[in-house]
């Protein structure tokens, strides 16, 4: 599914952004991935393409940018396990609202678009706007049965259901024949 062209990469820099920290995880390494200021500049030199450039809006990294991007983090995560279409768009009004965002045209890539972002912000808040803008285009665009949190008893990972059929429940292939192997072997041991 294509969420636009300026959503595309943000919706993914949410994703990301959330799955970072597991709170399902049993081992610590993967229950938060963001431990410090590298391990940010990690997750974001994957979009630097998105934030880094003469016409792009944010600032490079700072330490106090660690913490109130684990802040977002977890903001983030409460539009996936919202209870309904009105608390998903809540959280990102008030995300939109609290990073400044506003509209502003780029003219990187293809051409002249719209970004809304605050001006030369600091990262967290770039972020912020970034982030809430492209999950704002998902809630807006195709609806609040598009978020999910992976039902698996061991993964907390946000996604975006891009089926047809909004049938999806696990956040990866993985994590859906981990389920089913495991609903197997339960129905096998039940019926042995």
């Amino acid at each position: 599914m294509d969420f636009a062209h300026y959503s595309d990469t943000t919706v993914q820099m949410a994703v990301e952004l959330v799955n970072t920290h597991n709170p399902a995880s049993s081992t610590p390494s993967e229950a938060d991935q963001l431990l410090d200021l590298e391990s940010l500049r990690a997750y974001l030199d994957r979009f630097e393409d998105e934030w880094h450039g003469e016409d792009w809006a944010a600032r490079e990294p700072e330490d106090r940018d660690l913490e109130e991007v684990r802040v977002l983090r977890e903001r983030l995560r409460s539009v996936f396990k919202a209870a309904d279409s009105a608390d998903a768009a809540s959280v990102l009004n008030e995300l939109l609202a609290d990073t400044a965002a506003g509209p502003r045209i780029s003219h990187h890539g293809d051409g002249p678009h719209l970004h809304f972002e605050p001006g030369r912000a600091r990262m967290a808040d770039w972020l912020g706007a970034a982030t809430a803008m492209g999950l704002t285009v998902v809630l807006c665009d195709y609806g609040f049965e598009r978020f999910g949190t992976c039902g698996s008893t061991t993964c907390d990972d946000a996604y975006i259901d891009t089926s047809k059929n909004r049938s999806r429940r696990h956040c990866s292939s993985t994590c859906t024949t981990r389920e089913n192997v495991a609903a197997h072997r339960q129905r096998a041991k039940a019926e042995g």
